[in-house]
């Protein structure tokens, strides 16, 4: 077949060779599909979690409910306690049956307020007397069922939260049984001006409110599980059908790929973990198609970007250039000379490779191309080998990215204590000198037929180098020529000024030219 020709031309591996044959997807059946066993183990997991979670939100739900009660107990009590007479009530006699009109005053207040609360079953008001334990009602409101005369009297022993009422408001934790029935309440003192605890005020709430409260938690609770787990069904089979889709499309082309059919290709239009796996495979193919041909060409380059602009030249690689108009930035290290003398080799190499790496990142990211890095100085161009529309403006911002950076560098290198090197001979810090011009070059390959390299020649490259030379002579960290100024944009070209036309060595007219402010 021709596939299988050109495979084995561009490879160097015959595609007719024999390979292993490996398994397909018809021999994986129910239990072996891993998608299957993906939903159904995180689908258990998934649900037993949600039974947690639903107990969870039961008990807390409970709780807050309880909580909410027992807090609305306490303010409904003391308000009662607190805002009744405790010397009328003083001057009551505990014993006393007849009702007078402080008894009905006391009946119509606690009426009103239990009818304003659904749960309150009942209030009342008990009075001490000789016997520690055994108290005389004064007045008892029950909404249904029997409720205490005034003078009658009641055994308070199992109740001791009731007698700690007497003392400061409370409240029951778990309802309580006496002989009115299984209820959870609250207390609070009646006292006199003088502090004197006279009665008791008691609210309580029926134990069917308590399972009514139960029951509306547990619907809740029962409610969110239910749709919880709709949800879980339908997540997981759309799951299980998105992973089974992209499982067969991943191993239908790599089988292919092992047969030997290296166009075969996954193309997978996702943003996940199977998205990038198609994308690594689908570029592993075309590497294998491609591989002798990188190892011919890889080696000569140095720039990524002009690797993939060789790579692109299926043809063939031929030496010579074209002319293109770009911007040309070279940069150079202020007294690297005397700081190299100042550090041994290794750490030279480390501080170095530390600079050029973090200026190559802000190259790259502003478009650039590096074409050669000497020693500490940087050549670098913009607009070719791809074209950019915008080669000055991105040159100038690349320039400003790079001397910011450059601080931080040294910030770092002080806290390891490099710069103790350079501070020892009175160098505050390392600087850097950039200069910048735009014009028209020859951007091509140049060398031989076993060794080439890309690069750009022309009087723009000359001038680029000799600004970068003049800054020791402003004192300036950023030169520019004229035909850089003229294309940024405003906000950059605020940030220059005009130091006027200077001579250029190699060049009989003096070049514009434009330094950074600070």
């Amino acid at each position: 077949m021709k596939q299988n020709s050109a495979a084995k031309t561009r490879t160097g591996n015959p595609a007719s060779q024999p390979v292993p044959q490996i398994d397909g997807l018809e021999s994986l059946h129910g239990w072996r599909r891993l998608h299957i066993r993906l939903t159904i183990l995180y689908g258990g997991v998934t649900l037993l979690v949600l039974a947690l979670l639903a107990t969870s939100v039961f008990i807390h739900g409970m709780r807050s409910e309880l909580v909410s009660l027992q807090q609305r107990l306490l303010a409904t009590v003391e308000s009662l306690a607190s805002s009744t007479d405790g010397e009328a009530i003083a001057a009551l006699p505990g014993e006393a049956k007849n009702w007078t009109s402080l008894h009905h005053a006391l009946f119509h207040r606690f009426r009103v307020v239990a009818n304003a609360d659904r749960q309150v079953q009942s209030i009342y008001m008990l009075k001490p007397t000789q016997e520690p334990t055994t108290l005389r009602f004064l007045v008892d409101y029950v909404k249904k069922g029997s409720r205490g005369k005034p003078g009658d009297r009641y055994d308070a022993a199992n109740v001791p939260l009731m007698l700690t009422g007497f003392d400061r408001p409370v409240v029951e934790d778990q309802p309580v049984s006496d002989l009115f029935g299984i209820t959870l309440s609250a207390y609070a003192p009646v006292k006199t001006s003088s502090g004197r605890s006279v009665a008791v005020v008691g609210v309580d709430v029926n134990a069917s409110s308590l399972t009514e409260i139960r029951n509306g938690v547990l619907l809740r609770a029962a409610i969110s599980f239910g749709l919880a787990l709709i949800l879980l069904a339908i997540v997981a089979t759309l799951i299980a059908r998105n992973l089974r889709r992209s499982f067969d499309s991943i191993i239908g082309a790599s089988s292919a790929i092992s047969r030997g059919d290296l166009s075969a290709r996954i193309r997978l239009q996702r943003s996940d973990e199977f998205g990038v796996m198609s994308q690594h495979l689908d570029q592993m193919a075309e590497l294998l198609q491609d591989r002798e041909f990188v190892r011919e060409t890889f080696g000569r380059y140095l720039s990524s970007k002009i690797a993939r602009e060789v790579l692109s030249q299926t043809s063939g690689i031929s030496l010579g250039g074209e002319e293109r108009v770009v911007t040309v930035l070279f940069s150079d290290l202020r007294g690297y000379s005397t700081i190299s003398e100042q550090l041994s080799p290794t750490q030279v190499v480390t501080m170095l490779n530390q600079y050029l790496g973090a200026m190559n990142e802000i190259i790259d990211r502003q478009g650039g191309c590096v074409i050669e890095f000497v020693g500490d100085a940087i050549f670098a161009v913009f607009g070719a080998p791809q074209y950019m529309h915008y080669h000055a403006e991105s040159a100038m911002r690349s320039a400003m990215a790079m001397r910011q950076r450059l601080k931080q560098l040294n910030g770092e290198w002080q806290k390891t204590g490099v710069a103790r090197r350079w501070e020892e001979i009175g160098m505050s810090d390392i600087g850097m000198r950039i200069g910048i011009h735009s014009g028209q070059v020859i951007a091509g390959n140049l060398g031989g037929e076993t060794r080439i390299k890309y690069s750009v020649i022309g009087d723009t490259v000359n001038v680029a180098s000799r600004l970068e030379s003049l800054n020791k002579e402003f004192g300036s960290e950023i030169l520019i020529s004229g035909d850089v100024y003229l294309q940024l944009p405003q906000d950059l070209m605020e940030t220059f000024v005009d130091v006027g036309s200077h001579p250029v060595k190699g060049r009989e007219q003096p070049v514009k030219i434009y330094a950074m402010l600070g």
